[in-house]
């Protein structure tokens, strides 16, 4: 290790927040230190968040075929791309459907990783997760929902439905709800139990669906919902990323990648 000149792409949705970009240095430093002498570049997947990280804080971000195509320009080959998104939905489709179209198209070979949750083992490890990450203030009678970004009418967010049957099983008082799907917030009201509600995200790294959509003041976010159905909401700002126990199975899927071309961690 390295072998060849490999390279490793980190891919995600991005922040603007200075914790959530800390939450995704946190990660790099982790897979850095796993494969070392292997460089590490990001990729953020949201337009809008790379055009104000540009103008607000001077900082250039790449999209994942800019990343792609800059690797290539500096002749590393492989390329290993691990994305930090909750299921294989729309967005992982579109990430991994794009980086191995530029990747055949400049013959540079490439083995991507899997989100989050992509099987059943993933899963029953995610539940024990989710038991790591709850508040540390919590009452046991007090409920607690991770709120995901959630898919629209894809086989996938069956991944969300399996969670909370797993998390159930740990702690009946923790919930997984989406922002999008079959599984949004205002299902779950008739399962709550506790005024107490503790609201926190089932995101990578906090953003605009954590400030704004689950945590915001607007007539739609989820915090707003819960209120106004006669809880009291505390919000934990802080993406899943932030936790070593979530934190371990991305890296696990990204040694699975690794493992295509013959590389195995130093840790």
């Amino acid at each position: 290790m390295p072998k060849d000149n490999t390279a490793i792409v980190l891919i995600a949705y991005g922040s603007c927040l200075a914790s959530g970009l800390a939450a995704l240095r946190t990660f790099e430093n982790r897979v850095r230190q796993r494969y070392p002498g292997i460089p590490v570049r990001w990729a953020y997947t949201s337009g809008p968040i790379r055009a104000r990280l540009a103008s607000h804080v001077r900082r250039k971000s790449d999209s994942v075929v800019k990343a792609i195509q800059r690797l290539a320009l500096e002749r590393f080959s492989p390329i290993i791309a691990q994305p930090l998104q909750i299921i294989t939905a729309t967005e992982n489709e579109s990430v991994e459907a794009v980086s191995r179209t530029v990747s055949d198209k400049l013959g540079i070979p490439l083995s991507m990783g899997q989100p989050l949750l992509s099987s059943d083992e993933d899963v029953s490890r995610t539940a024990r997760a989710v038991m790591t990450h709850l508040p540390e203030d919590r009452l046991a009678s007090e409920d607690v929902i991770l709120v995901g970004h959630g898919a629209r009418a894809h086989a996938s967010q069956e991944r969300y439905a399996q969670l909370a049957s797993a998390v159930h099983e740990l702690d009946s008082g923790v919930h997984i709800a989406t922002l999008s799907g079959d599984m949004r917030t205002e299902k779950l009201l008739p399962c709550l139990s506790s005024e107490k509600v503790w609201l926190m995200p089932l995101l990578a790294s906090i953003g605009k669906h954590t400030v704004s959509d689950i945590a915001g003041t607007g007539d739609s976010s989820v915090r707003s919902l819960l209120e106004k159905a006669g809880h009291s909401c505390t919000v934990v700002k802080s993406g899943v990323l932030e936790n070593a126990a979530f934190a371990d199975i991305w890296l696990s899927h990204l040694d699975e990648a690794a493992a295509r071309f013959s590389l195995v961690p130093s840790i």
